[in-house]
């Protein structure tokens, strides 16, 4: 046959080394696109909308929603704490492992890939050794943090209440609650002298109400109920706080500027670019300054300083400084570093952060001579030009506080007003 068809053997063969050329270019990328969709470390996916968590506490499931969202760039998510909005990025989806970072603390969620529907894995406290877990479980598609059912409110919890915490040791601390219901829904916080619990959302049904927060660090749940005109409640996590008290629209804490002292302050501490900063340094010449005892693990000292870094920005030009004292609870220096700087970007601080101690054992009172009565991070201290000490504010009251809020700022501008004359 090939002696009589020669050049239609040669066409066949031609056509058939296409043919498989052809099947080569296509088939190729396909094998390959399937091979790298399933290999370990290439990815995974989680669905796009809500997620209701529980973290699994020692005396209560704490509810918490984050909205996950996809784009070019990768996943993120905002975690919805009552009134705030907080936003959630660097969020990795690995078959083997979702992880989402709660804000710049050394903490975040780890998680199993979905499946139907649902997520199981840990909170995790890395700078801890060994590290810290409690348990979480996610469900898609849930958006409401308090679905329990609940029947019309019998109590109105608005206003302020004065109240007594008691812990597992029977010491007592004075607090006040401050509430805001409409309906069923509640809204409110807890304050104490070293601090408040930031946000609060939940709801009343009969006598009854509860409540919870989750910011990563501040992760708990209120529970209680009013009879007669008297609130007994417990704040539930992995330790319980009882409290009691009665509602008061004069409840007060003790006076923030009294708590705390320090004659003369002086340092000499790193800034960021690895430079000694202290209040020889000339840009501190003939100023009043604002010195602030912060940590980066700290909800109150963030709280503080969001009010604190725009307001520099705006009021820099008036002849005052603002420096950052910081008090890390890292398991390193480096670490400590890395908070700081994840910390300063964050929240586009422009004035020092000075590192004064990078692990728990660093103790204000050692580390600046002179300062009595340390109580709480933060604290603030007013320094007039001659970088006198004028006021120590201990503690803070956020905005989640409302008017206590609104007076902390008034106080803080009159201060600053006196101080620049």
């Amino acid at each position: 046959m090939s002696d009589k068809l020669p050049g239609l053997e040669q066409d066949i063969t031609k056509i058939y080394q296409g043919l498989k050329l052809m099947m080569k270019k296509t088939y190729l990328p396909l094998f390959l696109a399937l091979l790298f969709m399933s290999s370990p470390g290439s990815g995974a996916s989680i669905a796009t909308g809500p997620w209701r968590f529980e973290l699994r506490t020692t005396y209560g499931a704490i509810p918490f929603v984050i909205d996950i969202k996809k784009s070019k760039s990768g996943y993120s998510g905002v975690l919805r704490n009552g009134q705030e909005l907080i936003q959630l990025t660097d969020i990795t989806v690995k078959n083997e492992e979702i992880e989402i970072p709660l804000q710049a603390y050394e903490i975040s969620l780890k998680l199993q890939p979905p499946k139907d529907g649902t997520m199981t894995g840990f909170l995790v406290r890395h700078n801890k050794e060994p590290k810290v877990k409690t348990a979480v479980v996610a469900v898609h598609g849930a958006t409401e943090r308090f679905p329990e059912e609940r029947t019309k409110p019998t109590v109105d919890l608005t206003g302020r209440w004065a109240v007594t915490l008691m812990d597992d040791q029977n010491q007592k601390e004075a607090g006040v609650i401050v509430f805001e219901q409409k309906g069923n829904a509640l809204n409110g916080s807890i304050l104490t002298t070293t601090g408040d619990y930031r946000y609060f959302e939940g709801f009343v049904s009969g006598t009854a109400f509860v409540t919870a927060s989750f910011d990563g660090v501040y992760n708990y749940l209120l529970k209680g109920k009013v009879t007669d005109g008297k609130l007994e409640a417990a704040i539930l996590s992995s330790y319980k706080t009882r409290i009691e008290g009665k509602k008061d629209d004069g409840a007060s804490l003790p006076d923030a500027y009294k708590q705390t002292t320090i004659e003369t302050l002086n340092f000499a501490f790193p800034d960021t670019a690895g430079k000694t900063i202290s209040l020889k340094d000339e840009r501190f010449q003939n100023k009043p300054v604002i010195v602030q005892f912060f940590g980066s693990w700290c909800p109150n000292c963030i709280d503080e300083t969001n009010f604190l870094s725009p307001w520099y920005t705006e009021n820099k030009k008036r002849g005052i400084e603002v420096v950052a004292l910081a008090f890390e609870r890292s398991l390193t220096e480096a670490d400590a570093w890395k908070q700081i700087l994840k910390t300063q970007k964050r929240l586009k601080i422009s004035y020092p952060i000075l590192l004064v101690g990078a692990t728990p054992e660093a103790k204000p009172k050692d580390k600046i001579p002179g300062l009595k009565n340390f109580i709480s991070f933060p604290t603030t201290v007013f320094l007039n030009k001659k970088h006198e000490v004028v006021k120590v504010h201990a503690g803070f009251t956020g905005p989640s506080t409302g008017a206590f809020f609104e007076k902390w700022k008034l106080e803080f501008n009159e201060t600053v007003n006196e101080l620049i004359k």
